[in-house]
C-alpha cells in the first residue's frame, strides 16, 4: 500500500511538470506574425498608358511582427501581364510590419499601351522572418482592373494610288499603297505583302512581292510601291489581289491582317484614245504687250482608235486675246495620224507684266451610233507679258472678240455676225472709224453693205457691230478668213490703218433623200420576200458612216448594212428579206444612222407597211384522181410551172437591184 502512494505521487508530480512546457509552445506558436493581403481594400483601377501607384495592403494580425519584409510580383507570360517591365526583377522591402498593424507596398509602374481592358489577377510572392528568426513565405494575389480606351494596333489601307483612273490592260505599272497607323500605338517591323497572282491575270512586274517598313508613329501615314503587270487579255473590271500585312508593337507583340486589294483594270476593248501634242512651241522668252505670238502644236492621236469630231480651242483668260479663232474643227484624226494647230493671240495694252495660263483643250468623240461618246483632255502653256516700255502713246484698235453663233456655219446659210472692237489705248480715244470686211468672195452681206462706220471709241473702250453674212454656197469644208480693215483718225487727227482676221468654218450642208420601200404586191405567211429602198445624197456635203437596218414584226434577213460614205450628187440602195409570221397590216421601218462631215449623228426612218395573206394549204388528193392518170399529170406539171414562173420574179427582182448598185448613177441637184 505504502509503495502505490509513492507511485501515485511520482506520477502526479510528472504531469505538473510537463504543463509548463506544453503552454509555452502553444504560446510561442500563436505569437507567430500572420499577414493577409488587400484585406477591406477597393479595387484598384489605372488606364492604359499611364504611370501608376500600384499599392498591395498587407496586414498583420497577429501580435508579433513580422521582419524584412519582401514582395515580389511573380511574372510569369508577359502578355498577361498588365504592366511595363524594364528590370530582370522588381520588389520592395519593408523592414517590418508590427503586430496588429498594416504597411502599404508600393510599386510606381507604367500601365503598357496595348493592355487589354479587363481584370487582371496579379500574383506576388512575400517572404518575411519571425521573432525566432525562422523565414517564412507566403504567396498572394491581388485583382487590378485596366481601361483602355486606346485604339489598339492596326494598319489600314486608306488608298491606292495608280498612274490613272485605271491600269491599262497589257502595260506594265507601279501601284503605290497608301497606309496609314490607325492605333494610338507605334508600330515597327512591318511587312506588306501582295498574294493571290495568277498567270493570264495580274502578276508581279518583278522578284518583289514583300516590301518592309521600319516603324509607322501611331496615326501617321506611309506608302508602299509595288510593280505588276497587266496580261494583255484582261478584261475590263475589278480583278483582287490578296494584301497581307504583318507588324509588332513596342512590346513586341505581333499581330497580322489579311484583306482584299481591289485592282481597276480596263481592257483593250475600252481604252480610250490618247493625244499628244508634238513640237509645241510658244514664246518661252516672253511677249509685248499688243504683239501678235503664236502657238502652235502637231495635235498626234496616239491611241489605237480613231477619233470623230475633234474640235481644239484655247482659253485664255481676259488678259491674253484671240487674233484667229479660238476653236479649230479638225474632224476625223485616224489612230497614229496628226494635224498641225496654230493659233495666233496677243496680250491687251494695261495688262500687269506676269506670266499668264493658256489652257489648250481637245475634245473628241469616240464609238458609234448611240454608244458615242464624248471625251476630252488639257495641257496648259504659260505666257510671260513682258513690262511695257515704250509708253507708245499710238492708239491702236483690235477685234478682241467675235461671234457667229455656233460653232460653224452651213454653205449657202445666212447667219449674223457679231465683232467687238477694242481701243487698246489707255490715254486716247480714236475716231472716224471705218471698217470694210472683205472675204475674197465667200461671205456676202445681207441687205446692207461690207463696210461700216463708228464714230469714237474712247481709252480702253469697246464698241461692238453686228453685220448679216450669206456663207457662198459652193464654199467647200474648210476654215475660211475675213479680213477686216480698219481706217481711224486720233484725237490730234491723225490717220491710221489696221488689218485684223475672223477665221469662220464652213461645212456643206447634206441632204439624205429616201425612196418609197419597194415590196412584192402580195406577201404570205411564212413565205421569204425581198423589200429594197433607193436612197440619195442631195446635199453638197458626204454622208459619213451610214449603217441601214430594218426592224418589224417579222424575221428578218441580212437586215443590217454597213454602207460607208455616200459623197454628194451619188445614189445607192438597200435590201433585205423579211419572213412574216403573222396575217394581216403590219408595219415597218428602215432606220438609216450617218454623221455628218464634222461628227454629227442623224437617225432617218422610213415606215412602209406590208399586207399579208394566209398561206393557203394545198387539198388533199382525191383517191379518184389516182384511176385518171393522164388528168393528174397535167395538174402537177401546172402546179410545177406557176413555182418556176413566182423564183423567175424573185430572181428578176434581186438582180434588178444588184445591177442598179453597181452602176451608181449620179443624180443631179
Amino acid at each position: 500500500m505504502k509503495h502505490k502512494l509513492v507511485y501515485l505521487l511520482v506520477a502526479v508530480m510528472f504531469v505538473l511538470s510537463m504543463n509548463p512546457i506544453s503552454y509555452s509552445y502553444a504560446a510561442s506558436y500563436s505569437d507567430s506574425p500572420s499577414l493577409v493581403v488587400g484585406r477591406n481594400r477597393d479595387m484598384q483601377v489605372f488606364n492604359a498608358g499611364e504611370e501608376v501607384r500600384f499599392v498591395i495592403p498587407i496586414e498583420n494580425v497577429a501580435s508579433s511582427s513580422a521582419k524584412n519584409v519582401i514582395v515580389t510580383p511573380t511574372i510569369g507570360d508577359l502578355k498577361d501581364f498588365p504592366f511595363e517591365v524594364d528590370k530582370m526583377t522588381i520588389n520592395r522591402k519593408i523592414a517590418s510590419i508590427h503586430a496588429n498593424s498594416s504597411e502599404d507596398v508600393a510599386f510606381y509602374l507604367k500601365v503598357a499601351k496595348n493592355a487589354e481592358a479587363k481584370t487582371y489577377p496579379i500574383d506576388f510572392n512575400i517572404e518575411y522572418e519571425t521573432d525566432l528568426g525562422s523565414k517564412q513565405t507566403l504567396p498572394a494575389k491581388i485583382y487590378v482592373k485596366i481601361k483602355n480606351d486606346k485604339a489598339q494596333p492596326s494598319i489600314k489601307l486608306t488608298d491606292l494610288k495608280l498612274p490613272g483612273k485605271k491600269l491599262p490592260s497589257g502595260k506594265t505599272a507601279q501601284i503605290k499603297l497608301e497606309l496609314k497607323n490607325n492605333s494610338d500605338l507605334n508600330l515597327k517591323d512591318i511587312e506588306v505583302k501582295l498574294a493571290g497572282f495568277a498567270p493570264n491575270n495580274i502578276t508581279l512586274g518583278d522578284y518583289v512581292d514583300t516590301q518592309k517598313i521600319r516603324n509607322i508613329k501611331a496615326g501617321e501615314y506611309s506608302e508602299v510601291p509595288f510593280k505588276i503587270d497587266i496580261d494583255s487579255d484582261l478584261k475590263s473590271g475589278n480583278h483582287t489581289l490578296d494584301l497581307i500585312i504583318t507588324y509588332k508593337d513596342d512590346y513586341d507583340k505581333e499581330y497580322k491582317e489579311e484583306s482584299k486589294l481591289y485592282i481597276p483594270v480596263e481592257g483593250t476593248e475600252d481604252q480610250e484614245t490618247d493625244f499628244t501634242l508634238e513640237n509645241l512651241t510658244y514664246p518661252k522668252d516672253g511677249v509685248d504687250l499688243n504683239k501678235d505670238f503664236v502657238i502652235s502644236f502637231d495635235l498626234k492621236n496616239t491611241g489605237k482608235q480613231e477619233a470623230n469630231a475633234v474640235k481644239v480651242s484655247v482659253e485664255q483668260g481676259t488678259e491674253i486675246l484671240p487674233k484667229s479663232a479660238s476653236i479649230k474643227n479638225i474632224g476625223k484624226l485616224q489612230a497614229g495620224a496628226s494635224n498641225n494647230v496654230r493659233f495666233t493671240l496677243f496680250a491687251k495694252d494695261g495688262v500687269e507684266s506676269k506670266n499668264y495660263p493658256v489652257k489648250i483643250n481637245i475634245e473628241y468623240k469616240m464609238g458609234n451610233g448611240d454608244s458615242k461618246t464624248t471625251q476630252s483632255m488639257n495641257q496648259y502653256v504659260g505666257i510671260f507679258v513682258k513690262e511695257d516700255e515704250s509708253n507708245s502713246a499710238t492708239p491702236k484698235i483690235i477685234i478682241d472678240n467675235y461671234n457667229f453663233g455656233g460653232e460653224y456655219v452651213k454653205a449657202g446659210s445666212q447667219f449674223p455676225l457679231a465683232v467687238s472692237f477694242f481701243n487698246t489705248n489707255a490715254s486716247h480715244a480714236v475716231k472716224n472709224i471705218k471698217i470694210t470686211l472683205k472675204s475674197e468672195g465667200i461671205f456676202s452681206p445681207v441687205g446692207g453693205s461690207n463696210s461700216f462706220f463708228i464714230e469714237k471709241i474712247g481709252s480702253k473702250g469697246k464698241v461692238s457691230k453686228e453685220v448679216k453674212l450669206k456663207a457662198n454656197p459652193d464654199a467647200k469644208y474648210q476654215t475660211y478668213d475675213i479680213a477686216a480693215e480698219i481706217e481711224y483718225e486720233d484725237n490730234k487727227g491723225n490717220k491710221y490703218t489696221a488689218s485684223e482676221t475672223i477665221g469662220i468654218p464652213v461645212i456643206q450642208e447634206m441632204k439624205l433623200v429616201i425612196a418609197d420601200v419597194q415590196k412584192p404586191e402580195e406577201i404570205y405567211t411564212d413565205t421569204p420576200s425581198g423589200i429594197s429602198v433607193d436612197f440619195y445624197n442631195m446635199g453638197r456635203g458626204s454622208i459619213r458612216n451610214l449603217m441601214v437596218r430594218t426592224e418589224g414584226d417579222f424575221d428578218i434577213k441580212d437586215g443590217s448594212t454597213y454602207v460607208g460614205n455616200v459623197e454628194a450628187g451619188a445614189d445607192n440602195y438597200y435590201d433585205a428579206t423579211i419572213t412574216p409570221k403573222k396575217e394581216g397590216k403590219i408595219e415597218g421601218k428602215i432606220i438609216f444612222e450617218y454623221d455628218d462631215t464634222v461628227g454629227n449623228h442623224y437617225t432617218t426612218e422610213k415606215v412602209f407597211n406590208i399586207e399579208v395573206l394566209k398561206q393557203e394549204e394545198l387539198p388533199p388528193m382525191d383517191p379518184m384522181e389516182e384511176e385518171m392518170p393522164e388528168k393528174s399529170g397535167i395538174n402537177k406539171w401546172v402546179k410545177i410551172g406557176a413555182g418556176i414562173l413566182v423564183l423567175i420574179g424573185i430572181g428578176v427582182f434581186i438582180y434588178k437591184k444588184r445591177k442598179r448598185k453597181k452602176e451608181e448613177v449620179g443624180i443631179d441637184e
